[in-house]
């Protein structure tokens, strides 16, 4: 259960084989290594076993790190349970490698990051957890996230550049979560039009965002247990029964959504 902190150092190489056959909970390598030096030092990492590896800068840190192709190549042959990248500049337009080495990852935390899109998801994934927080999406990357058909859980928060959603999330069987929360997303016609053969969604958080309009058309998932609106201006809620179809809804949060109750049904539907 050892855990080993390397971070803040100015590491110049690690020797190949240096890990193998290392057992670790956790290997922080954040503003580790010297300007250009993460790629060849991160292959030094064969052989490793880790629960959780973390791999990235810290922002008030002066050696910038971008996203090059084939920066993360050397964890192809580490084992890791969980994968955190954390404050990384740019990427190339080309960032397809991104998943390459961390694809059989079961959890991965992308934080802080200037990644604009998903990059190509490896098939036969077995990302269970999935979480991009202060990244730069402008839209919700559902196309290219519904190549993770093991998905579980899915958080994306925390964008300030993420106002739209008109991409559709299908075909995720197994996800049970998703974390919306903290962005600026503004659309219509929630809920069923953004998630397609999502049977097993239960918890569906879309607070602290800037508008949203309900229209009672939650046929798509209507398995879902937890709603959380909270701070977030709805239009729908208190005009008209928008919750009709969520029979199986235990937690409802509309606070501070500027939302009037004007009809006497407004939460007709709601038996749980």
């Amino acid at each position: 259960n050892l855990t080993l902190v390397l971070s803040l150092n100015n590491i110049k190489s690690i020797e190949p084989g240096a890990f193998a056959g290392i057992h670790l909970a956790e290997l922080a390598l954040r503003s580790a290594f010297e300007s250009s030096m993460m790629q060849t030092s991160l292959q030094g990492l064969a052989g490793l076993q880790v629960s959780r590896l973390i791999v990235g800068v810290f922002n008030d840190d002066d050696r910038e790190q971008d996203f090059e192709k084939g920066l993360l190549d050397g964890l192809c042959q580490v084992q890791m349970e969980e994968f955190v990248l954390i404050c990384l500049g740019d990427f190339e337009d080309d960032t397809d490698t991104l998943f390459d080495c961390v694809g059989n990852v079961s959890t991965i935390r992308l934080v802080d990051l200037g990644l604009e899109q998903i990059s190509q998801v490896p098939v036969g994934s077995k990302v269970k957890q999935l979480e991009c927080k202060k990244c730069g999406f402008d839209d919700v990357p559902a196309m290219k996230l519904s190549l993770f058909k093991e998905l579980r859980v899915l958080r994306i928060t925390k964008n300030r550049s993420l106002k739209t959603f008109e991409q559709k999330f299908e075909g995720l069987s197994n996800l049970e979560v998703i974390d919306l929360s903290e962005n600026r997303l503004t659309f219509s016609r929630c809920c069923s039009r953004q998630f397609r053969n999502c049977p097993n969604l239960k918890h569906l958080n879309l607070s602290f965002n800037s508008y949203i309009r309900l229209t009672g058309d939650f046929n798509n998932v209507e398995n879902l247990l937890y709603l959380d609106l909270q701070h977030t201006t709805l239009f729908g809620p208190g005009s008209y029964p928008v919750f009709l179809s969520l029979q199986r809804l235990i937690y409802l949060d509309i606070s501070h959504t500027k939302t009037e109750v004007k009809f006497q049904c407004t939460f007709c539907g709601l038996n749980s």
